[in-house]
């Protein structure tokens, strides 16, 4: 089936601008954010002086957290009162203390700093709650802290992916990558922007050291992740003139040389480290049309394969603003006699704040509902209906997909995305349809709660990991690279799955994203398993005739215990 018509007030992503004004307005929502931050903790002088990701290790035992305090905020006697808390199997922060530790202050040149060595008892999330307590016992000043220990293991999904923003100077990207690469992503998404590569006309800035703009994509390949680069966005910088469309899109012949020009740049000097090239990030297809954009996306394509014949192509850039189950671009694609110059293209299906599993109705497409279930299975049976001459069908690529933890007002919380993460990975790994799924993204872009566009990612702004990040660690890190199997349970409530024969790992969870464990009938082999929560905590398990699972919204494994 070929009509495709997307419902208008779906689930979406809408702030992708002008990259100047883009790059520009986002460096200010972090300026604001940082400086929201530094005034939080000035009003509390204690702040987080650990280095940024160190609060995320592959073992449990002795961790050091590092704080500071303004100078002048530490009196004679105070003392800083730490408090260690574990998450729960339901990803709440559990009210039951671990340990408290008592630490004096020591001052320094800046001001007084306090170390304070915890033991972590095993795998899992945790938070240090900090507080100065003076000698008379009040409270002045307090801190949470998140860290992490993740589960045994170093297996990688390798469908799954994260979004960065290094092409808008965010970030330090060795740090931020190692982080990603340590829970199992295996593809990045970022951009090379346009106005960046050729400030001057005609004269390409590319990187001659890793730590210039540009240098995070060699770094990535080095450390086997997979860099997928969007070329996007007009020049406005250089050429003050033109681009004048929707971001800058190019709608004349010489804009479309221009940014011809550009591809063929890049990838010529990329085109070592880089195989998927997306061409555009959400084009605004109701104002520039298809065929404007399939103007463009021919000489591009062409232009990419001279340059790395084994790149592979992705059109659509998401399908246009997000949400949705897409599949119309590709749908014009095809009308237009246009598959020739494409290997794959890409959709943003946002479905927040409905869950992975059952999503949103689906007014005026061809689906009952947008949900995973429904729109990886939908798409592949389209490329199929619809092959590339000579070639097969296109590749599916999900370019963007998350769900943000905040505001709880907005039905969302840090519960609810760890929960949509971890069962967005699995069902797509179920149905295995699609060469990626990239989540957006992975390091959150403010520190406000109050804002959705500012928490979508899997570890704050601070580097500290959030409940997400260590629920997809722990999928990845047990699931590796096990082929999804059979179907225990699979139904719109309850999800049983088994990954892997011979080394089977099983999961299950509730399809209700407000589900509290509970017992749950599973139809499951019998015998002795070691069982794993989110975030790696380990139980053993009898299962026997008449056996129910204690299910809730975030995923259970169960690996034979004779492993």
């Amino acid at each position: 089936m070929l009509a495709f018509s997307t419902k208008h007030d779906v689930p979406r992503r809408t702030w992708h601008v002008d990259p100047t004004v883009r790059i520009v307005s986002m460096l200010a929502a972090l300026s604001t954010g940082l400086a929201a931050a530094d005034a939080c903790f000035a009003a509390s002088g204690l702040q987080l002086a650990s280095a940024p990701g160190s609060l995320i290790s592959d073992d449990a035992g002795a961790k050091r957290i590092t704080l500071k305090m303004d100078a002048g905020s530490a009196s004679d006697g105070d003392q800083v009162v730490a408090t260690l808390y574990r998450y729960d199997d339901n990803a709440e922060l559990s009210r039951t203390p671990l340990d408290t530790y008592r630490v004096s202050p020591s001052q320094g040149k800046g001001g007084a700093q306090v170390a304070v060595n915890v033991s972590l008892p095993g795998a899992g999330l945790y938070t240090l709650d900090a507080k100065v307590v003076s000698k008379d016992g009040g409270e002045s000043d307090s801190l949470k802290v998140s860290l992490a220990a993740l589960a045994a293991g170093n297996g990688n999904f390798r469908e799954a992916g994260v979004a960065t923003h290094f092409g808008q100077r965010k970030g330090d990207p060795p740090t931020v990558m190692s982080l990603i690469k340590r829970a199992g992503f295996t593809w990045i998404r970022d951009e090379l922007y346009w106005t960046d590569v050729e400030p001057t006309p005609g004269k390409f800035q590319f990187p001659r050291k890793d730590s210039d703009y540009g240098g995070y994509v060699a770094q990535a390949s080095k450390i086997g992740l997979k860099p997928l680069i969007v070329l996007d966005y007009g020049n406005g910088r250089a050429y003050p003139g033109l681009f004048k469309g929707p971001k800058g899109f190019p709608q004349t012949q010489q804009e479309r040389d221009l940014f011809v020009r550009y591809a063929q740049k890049v990838v010529g000097f990329y085109g070592k480290y880089v195989k998927t090239w997306e061409v555009w990030n959400e084009p605004a297809f109701p104002s520039i049309g298809y065929d404007t954009y399939i103007a463009l996306l021919k000489p591009v394509y062409t232009a990419i394969k001279k340059e790395s014949p084994d790149a592979s192509v992705v059109s659509c850039g998401g399908g246009g603003a997000g949400g949705g189950p897409g599949g119309d671009c590709i749908v014009q694609m095809v009308k237009a006699n246009a598959l020739d110059y494409q290997d794959g293209f890409s959709i943003h299906p946002y479905m927040s704040p409905y869950d992975p599993d059952r999503g949103y109705e689906a007014k005026g497409s061809p689906l009952p509902r947008v949900n995973v279930s429904t729109v990886w299975p939908h798409l592949q049976r389209m490329t199929q209906s619809h092959p590339r001459s000579g070639v097969g069908r296109l590749k599916v690529y999900i370019t963007e997909i998350g769900w943000p933890s905040s505001p709880t007002e907005a039905g969302l919380s840090e519960h609810k995305q760890a929960a949509a993460a971890a069962r967005t990975f699995l069902l797509s790994r179920r149905f295995g349809s699609v060469e990626t799924v990239i989540w957006y993204d992975f390091v959150d872009d403010g520190v406000d709660a109050a804002e959705k566009e500012a928490n979508f990612g899997l570890v704050r702004l601070d580097l500290t990991p959030k409940p997400a990040y260590v629920a997809a660690a722990t999928l990845f890190r047990t699931i590796g690279a096990r082929a999804f199997n059979r179907s225990f349970v699979d139904d719109d409530k309850t999800k049983i799955y088994q990954y892997g024969s011979d080394d089977r790992v099983i999961v299950g969870w509730k399809s209700d994203s407000n589900a509290d464990p509970s017992p749950t009938p599973a139809p499951i082999p019998p015998g002795t398993y070691k069982q794993l929560d989110w975030q790696g905590a380990t139980s053993t398990v009898e299962v026997k005739e008449g056996f129910e699972w204690k299910l809730g919204a975030l995923p259970r494994y169960l690996i034979p215990a004779t492993r």
